[in-house]
């Protein structure tokens, strides 16, 4: 299939009467079809002795009088016969192996017992009996083909091995009664057909649009986690945005206090950027944006960090578990990898190539701070590393006012 959506659209639209499931399809079709069989066994399989024995009852009421010499000795053999075909097929029914083919076995099951039906009929002495003979069968034949809601195929294939004895009908002695018989026979079977046919159609017309529906369904929530994730991305840049740096910082600020473990920050930030603008044009602006978000993401490497875009030329890094000299570190390994994309930048008035300034801020959260002084110290180091000329760090550690530049 291509487009899913548009491929069940045309299904929907297009379809004829009982055309085949696609292929591809075809598998969760039948899986549907089995846990409809699974649940009509386990629900209703119990009915099937209880007409049998309703059934019966009706007979023996009704018929008392009839109920004597070689017809009572006929029904009561053949009624035998039944009762072991139903009881063997409930008891492979109930095994799940069989039950994967149930399409296959269960016409074979039908189409005896309706036969074995047909034959007492023709056989029965008593014209009364003979014809309560004929509605019992055509009320097999409406029970076995409807309720076992098998499909088009195998009832046709029940009802054609169970009407095979209609074919000895010319050699009756009471021909009028065999074809009277074979007529109810065939209307009634005609009739359950045209029955099945449109239950089949309808079932495979509500499967599409089941399997429509999840695919919807499945559609609406990829889409929902892809606008989420877009909801936490830049969209220039690619690197998570503002809104995952302060939940990170929130998070790894309590992670911290609790671990009493080091969090560091980093604050990173282009130099002369308006002039870079100015010079070169806001899409240059973007290109530039994006290759020093190519290099952070290329510095930061443990699942743990966070590296964010902070807002216009800004940047910034989250390290839980790090100190002041790993943060340093990596902040320079970022100064380095900046250089070396040798990005030209003739208005700056640090360097003939394009530059960046960070301010580190290192804190083991501690009694009353807050995860605000973790930001506000690297703001104020970057800040002094501006004030020192750009193209450098400034580490700072919460609670204390020097400075370390490097």
């Amino acid at each position: 299939m291509g487009d899913p959506r548009n491929d069940f659209d045309q299904l929907l639209k297009q379809r004829r009467w009982l055309d085949p499931i696609p292929l591809e399809l075809q598998r969760a079709y039948r899986a549907q079809r089995l846990e409809e069989f699974n649940r009509l066994v386990k629900l209703w399989g119990p009915l099937l002795p209880v007409s049998f024995i309703a059934f019966q009852a009706f007979t023996l009421v009704f018929y008392t009088a009839e109920l004597h010499g070689p017809d009572l000795t006929l029904l009561f053999s053949t009624e035998g016969v039944v009762v072991v075909a139903i009881l063997l097929g409930l008891l492979v029914a109930h095994q799940p192996a069989q039950r994967l083919s149930y399409e296959t076995w269960i016409p074979w099951v039908l189409g005896l017992i309706i036969a074995i039906k047909v034959v007492a009929g023709f056989n029965l002495a008593s014209t009364l009996l003979a014809i309560n003979q004929v509605y019992i069968t055509l009320l097999v034949v409406l029970i076995g083909t409807l309720s076992l809601q098998l499909p088009i195929r195998a009832c046709v294939k029940g009802c054609v091995l169970g009407g095979l004895p209609f074919l000895a009908v010319p050699w009756l002695a009471n021909l009028h009664y065999g074809l009277l018989f074979f007529g109810h026979y065939l209307l009634t079977t005609t009739v359950v057909m045209s029955v099945v046919a449109m239950r089949e159609d309808k079932d495979r017309m509500m499967f599409l649009q089941s399997m429509q529906l999840s695919h919807e369904r499945q559609e609406v929530q990829r889409l929902n986690v892809e606008l989420a994730e877009l909801a936490r991305r830049d969209a220039l840049t690619g690197l998570p945005n503002r809104r995952v740096f302060d939940e990170a910082l929130s998070s790894e600020w309590d992670r911290a206090r609790r671990n009493r473990a080091s969090l560091a920050l980093l604050m990173i930030d282009v130099d002369h950027f308006k002039r870079y603008n100015d010079r070169y044009g806001h899409p240059a602006g973007d290109h530039c944006l994006t290759e020093i978000a190519g290099a952070i993401g290329g510095v930061v490497r443990r699942p743990g960090d966070v590296a964010a875009r902070y807002g216009g030329e800004e940047f910034v890094i989250l390290l839980p578990g790090t100190t002041e000299d790993g943060a340093c570190e990596l902040a320079a390994r970022l100064i380095a990898k900046v250089d070396a994309l040798k990005l030209p930048h003739e208005a700056s008035l640090t360097a003939p190539f394009v530059t960046v300034s960070i301010g580190v801020s290192v804190c083991v959260p501690l009694g009353a701070t807050s995860a605000q002084s973790l930001t506000d110290e690297a703001d104020a180091a970057l800040y002094e590393a501006k004030a020192a000329g750009r193209h450098t760090i400034q580490c700072r550690t919460v609670g204390q006012d020097e400075g370390a530049s490097s």
